[in-house]
């Protein structure tokens, strides 16, 4: 039977300020994944896929250099909070991994984005490798990378570190500078990207290899996006307002893109839903996976108008419903299981 796989990871970074209230201001707060995760998993336990089981989450955890230059240790998040990370593994979900490249300009009292500097880069990626696998062996062998971000170095590292299921794509977008030396965040290219998974070209991890190139053994998942015109002009305004780059707009007349995080509101994730059914009835694949995530200050109360706790299981109903109505088998997953489940 056909068969849509459900892969729902969370980024889960500290709480984000100007996003929650009454935040503490001289340290990261951390109750979005404390309170919030708690909140979400009664919540959704009410859910069942094709199989009765209710959704499972993959925990892409904080490793990295700030939480190591914060915390004095890489795996500060894993030691302080180890007991509530292994009861929701448990209940049957995954502990993946989620670093960050910031960096610390200390003169300037400024955390920034590491874009350049490629070996601090792989080194700051093994070292807290090594640190989230002696806490927890066996683990981290999924990734999303803090804002999306990669290059073909970073990528063929996290393949050699034992990584087998990348998920940072999102087909078709793409925020980095003209200047490759500016400071700031949120940079990431995955432009001329597929929206299926693949195995990524060693000489381009954005897309498969082309004849004569070598395929990296580390399969991406590109996250679910809708291809609606409408929502990908829309999707294009915003990101030409935020970076403040025309080029955002022309981006999205040429290969017009539209994501929204699983808690968003559900009118925001309605394209998505559409998007899946249209996949559905084109498509005669055996295989279908729809990967999104979130953050866990998502789950808080808010500032933001986008997203809520309650509309995961709205939102969670929508897909299940399309996959009943188009006479399709659906399945809960962590993202560990899916290159064996594509294979």
């Amino acid at each position: 039977m056909r068969t849509v796989y459900i892969v729902i990871g969370c980024d889960t970074d500290p709480d984000r300020k100007g996003f929650v209230e009454n935040l503490p201001a001289a340290i990261l707060s951390w109750r979005g994944m404390i309170e919030g995760i708690p909140r979400l998993k009664e919540m959704v336990r009410g859910l069942a896929d094709t199989n009765g089981r209710h959704p499972a989450f993959t925990w892409l955890l904080r490793v990295d250099d700030q939480i190591r230059t914060i915390y004095g240790d890489y795996a500060w998040v894993l030691k302080e909070h180890r007991a509530f990370l292994s009861d929701l593994e448990s209940d049957g979900d995954e502990l993946g991994w989620h670093p960050h490249f910031w960096r610390r300009d200390e003169p300037a009292r400024k955390w920034y984005q590491e874009a350049t500097d490629l070996p601090w880069q792989l080194e700051m990626l093994r070292n807290s490798h090594a640190a989230f696998v002696e806490v927890f062996p066996g683990r981290a062998t999924s990734v999303r990378m803090g804002w999306d971000y990669h290059n073909n170095d970073t990528y063929g590292e996290l393949e050699r570190l034992g990584v087998t299921m990348e998920f940072s794509a999102i087909p078709g977008l793409r925020t980095r500078p003209a200047s490759p030396d500016r400071r700031g965040e949120n940079f990431f290219d995955w432009y001329p990207t597929p929206l299926t998974p693949y195995h990524p070209s060693r000489a381009d991890y954005r897309r498969p290899p082309r004849p004569g190139e070598e395929a990296s053994s580390l399969l991406e998942v590109p996250n679910f996006t809708s291809r609606s015109r409408l929502w990908g002009l829309i999707s294009g305004l915003q990101f030409t307002r935020k970076m403040k780059d025309p080029g955002q707009l022309f981006q999205a007349l040429r290969r017009p893109t539209y994501w929204i995080n699983i808690t968003g509101i559900p009118k925001l994730f309605v394209p998505l839903v559409r998007q899946l059914r249209r996949t559905l009835r084109r498509s005669q694949d055996r295989t279908t996976v729809f990967a999104t995530y979130f953050h866990p200050d998502e789950l808080l109360e808010n500032r933001s108008g986008l997203y809520r706790l309650e509309s995961v299981k709205h939102n969670l109903e929508a897909l299940l419903q399309v996959c009943d109505s188009e006479d399709v088998a659906v399945e809960f997953t962590r993202a560990g299981r899916v290159p064996n489940l594509l294979k």
